[in-house]
């Protein structure tokens, strides 16, 4: 059986990344009539948005326009969730930046959500007890990480925890921190901060940078659209690597 890289994680992958699992997974089905292997495949990817492509075309009796409406439509879904998450990860640098008060932090948090993924004084009170880890773990503790797949109740609790650690022990104390972030776009942004970079520059920093990602995910989604629907379509895989190729620079 062709070794597949079940990993997979759209946001961080480069497209290159993306384009070889498809074409793995082109391997595993091979002349099979069946695409049973892909059903399987299904179960046991962490990567929600493949794991639901791959049901949309393997697991249902639903034609290839109306699997690719709503891969698209899941596709927008998840840049979604994931510009909010960015937009957390905003508020939470610019307030380490400026020493900000986290009451205030959570209030312009908690405007990014219908309502608030956790009590506020419960995660007042779980950034708390970060804090206190702080002094006695390692930086490298999961804990401390920051990072997109992360539930937004969890999310929304670490970042909290780098601005009091800011405000208690200046943004310096977030340095040990940076090289452990599972998010680069919260790790590099930090990092900005704690070097000196002045606000405005950081901020304008995220604001592009965030658009970036979130364009190159659209990216990603749509070659594995393509590519996904051209198994289904069972194109050889010369074709399917030209698929691929008319997404790639």
């Amino acid at each position: 059986m062709t070794e597949i890289q079940r990993d997979i994680d759209l946001m961080g992958m480069p497209l290159e990344g993306v384009v070889a699992y498809w074409l793995s997974l082109k391997k595993l089905v091979g002349g099979s009539r069946s695409f049973k292997s892909l059903e399987q495949e299904a179960e046991f990817t962490p990567e929600p948005f493949v794991r639901h492509l791959l049901e949309l075309a393997f697991a249902s009796h639903l034609d290839s326009s109306r699997v690719r409406e709503l891969a698209l439509t899941k596709g927008e879904v998840v840049c979604a969730t994931l510009d909010r998450r960015f937009d957390l990860m905003r508020i939470a640098v610019m307030d380490v930046a400026s020493g900000e008060n986290p009451h205030r932090t959570l209030a312009r948090m908690g405007a990014r959500f219908h309502a608030l993924p956790v009590e506020a004084d419960r995660a007042l009170a779980y950034a708390q007890e970060l804090l206190r880890l702080a002094l006695e773990k390692e930086s490298s503790e999961p804990f401390f990480n920051v990072h997109h797949r992360q539930n937004d109740d969890k999310l929304l609790v670490t970042l909290l925890f780098y601005v009091m650690l800011a405000r208690h022990h200046g943004r310096i104390a977030c340095r040990p921190f940076v090289p452990h972030m599972g998010a680069r776009f919260f790790g590099d942004a930090l990092a900005l901060v704690v070097d000196g970079f002045d606000a405005p520059f950081v901020r304008k920093w995220m604001k592009r940078h965030k658009q970036v990602l979130l364009e190159e995910l659209r990216g990603k989604v749509r070659v594995s659209v393509d590519m996904c629907l051209g198994i289904r379509d069972r194109l050889d895989y010369d074709d399917l690597f030209r698929v691929a190729r008319s997404h790639m620079r």
